[in-house]
């Protein structure tokens, strides 16, 4: 069976200049222990495997996901423009868009953001897919600590978050693929329980 990123590059020009977007702004970066790199990948198969038939800007805009941070600042916009289309600059800066919710969470932002991502569900299934990914990646490192309580506990900037996360869940839950939905619920469930609303 033919990869879901290598499929697409096949058949859209946008993702196959995404994805050389993606490798060349990567380079040097790491994230969640791993090449950047991987990790755009990683999504990206997460929203294949869950959205198979995602259209071209939305696989391309996953792969490029985190260009804001890794992009050269001068020229990142006409570049992405250039190559993959305004479509797709435009989903990165709504997908962008919940870094400011996350940095400064309360109930008027994470409101809005929350009704973005549902009046768009492709945007919230490349979200969801996002935090699969990035949810997999903290719940492993839990459970083989020597000590998990502990470890969530060294971390409140992520744990402050779980109730936007859960809320995230309910939402997407009405409009991502049930498949996409239960992943995430059940890596939710493995994280601490989440105490105020957010």
């Amino acid at each position: 069976m033919t990869d879901f990123i290598t499929q697409s590059r096949e058949n859209h020009p946008e993702v196959e200049n995404a994805f050389r977007l993606a490798v060349a702004w990567c380079d040097g970066h790491r994230i969640d222990g791993a090449p950047a790199i991987a990790h755009a990948l990683k999504v990206t198969r997460t929203l294949g495997a869950h959205c198979p038939d995602a259209p071209a800007h939305v696989i391309a805009a996953t792969l490029l996901h985190d260009a804001p941070d890794l992009a050269p600042e001068d020229g990142m916009e006409a570049r992405v423009t250039t190559a993959a289309g305004t479509l797709t600059l435009d989903f990165i800066r709504d997908l962008y868009a919940e870094h400011a919710v996350l940095a400064e969470p309360t109930e008027a932002t994470g409101s809005a953001h929350l009704r973005t991502l549902t009046t768009v569900p492709w945007l919230m299934a490349a979200a969801v897919a996002d935090k699969i990914v990035a949810f997999e990646y903290a719940v492993d490192l839990a459970e083989h600590a020597t000590d998990a309580a502990a470890f969530w506990a060294g971390r409140p900037a992520f744990t402050r978050l779980l109730p936007y996360f859960h809320r995230v869940q309910r939402a997407a839950d009405r409009v991502v693929p049930q498949s996409m939905s239960l992943a995430y619920g059940r890596l939710l469930a493995r994280c601490p329980k989440a105490t105020a609303a957010t």
